[in-house]
């Protein structure tokens, strides 16, 4: 119960997308389409009313043995031995506190924006709003047009316009009233709850996020896809969902300042580098660490939180006293607040916490 490796979770999404995915855990004819995001460490169902998939988007846990466990019951019955007595007792085991996607899109998504913690218990009775951050791994080219992020108002915003176009559900202006920015493997973004947003075709990222998939988009068509009511305005009064959208207008040099987070490296030597992504003490809601991994690297119990991994390239084998997991390239796993793996190998892991 210290070494968790979870089984693919592909999730349906209204936006095409996902061969990035597929290329990732190695499959020789990687293809756009439906599932365009792999959830990790999930306890959360997807909100997708259009499948009616039940437990859609919950990870599943193997065993050594071969058996299956859905993550969110694993909680309820180990939510202390997994996630530590603190974050046991602040939410009775019922999530480690963030969600973490791979997330990977052929169209660009609707403009959007997900609730802060107090908008989000204001209209959905949620402790928790849905703060995010993307770590962006790559991106191509689709249609000759090079990958992007849209995010944060410029100085065009205009409230009244914005308004009128989300309840119309076509954003054509409003489209230019948001920063555009291409990416660069590496970047790090935080995108905090209220802030608006939207990501462009081509986008390949890692997501942290808190624990939930609200999210407010008014487009009445995700690319070729409608969208409904339901869809646009999260079940709420389209006026009141608007609300989410916080109305920050901010110049190129204040949005770098307000979400371009800066990597700090931890730690170095021939064996391994660490490299601190999200720092948690500060950001508050979740943290992210890169670990580059030449021959052996022990996780030390100052960094004994719940964690879930993703690696990305090579290959690790982690050993904490008789439990071993043995990874590849694509696979998803977690350590448990009380694991000190050993860590043997050649690899990229991206460790959410």
């Amino acid at each position: 119960m210290k070494l968790l490796k979870f089984l693919p979770n592909r999730v349906w999404r209204v936006y095409r997308g996902g061969a990035n995915l597929d290329c990732l855990r190695g499959d020789p004819f990687p293809t756009d389409g439906s599932f365009p995001e792999e959830w990790i460490a999930s306890a959360v169902t997807a909100l997708n009313p259009q499948r009616g998939v039940e437990g859609e988007g919950i990870s599943r846990v193997q065993f050594p043995d071969g058996s299956v466990e859905r993550f969110d019951r694993l909680l309820a019955r180990a939510g202390e031995e997994l996630l530590g007595p603190e974050r046991y007792a602040a939410t009775g085991g019922r999530t480690p506190g963030f969600l973490t996607k791979l997330l990977d899109s052929a169209i660009r998504l609707p403009i959007q924006a997900h609730p802060d913690r107090a908008t989000a218990r204001r209209l959905f009775h949620s402790p928790n709003g849905k703060t995010e951050a993307w770590i962006v791994l790559g991106g191509r080219e689709i249609d000759g047009e090079e990958p992007y992020l849209l995010m944060g108002f410029n100085e065009r915003f205009d409230w009244e316009l914005f308004r009128r176009e989300a309840l119309a559900g076509v954003m054509e202006k409003s489209i230019d009233m948001m920063h555009r920015h291409p990416i660069t493997p590496g970047e790090v973004i935080l995108i905090p709850g209220g802030f608006p947003h939207a990501i462009g075709s081509g986008v390949f990222v890692q997501e942290i996020m808190e624990p939930t998939d609200w999210v407010i988009q008014p487009e009445a068509c995700c690319g070729e896809q409608p969208l409904t009511l339901q869809d646009r305005f999260g079940g709420l009064e389209p006026e009141e969902a608007l609300s989410v959208f916080h109305r920050e207008v901010l110049s190129p040099e204040e949005l770098r300042a307000k979400v371009f987070l800066t990597p700090q490296e931890l730690f170095r030597d021939d064996d391994a580098v660490l490299t601190r992504l999200i720092d948690r003490e500060r950001i508050g809601f979740f943290g992210a660490l890169q670990l580059d991994l030449f021959r052996y690297w022990r996780r030390p119990e100052s960094l004994g939180v719940f964690m879930a991994g993703t690696v990305l390239d090579g290959e690790v084998r982690l050993i904490d006293g008789d439990e071993t997991l043995q990874l590849k390239r694509g696979d998803t796993f977690a350590l448990s607040a009380s694991a000190q793996p050993e860590f043997r190998g050649k690899a990229r892991i991206l460790l959410a916490l």
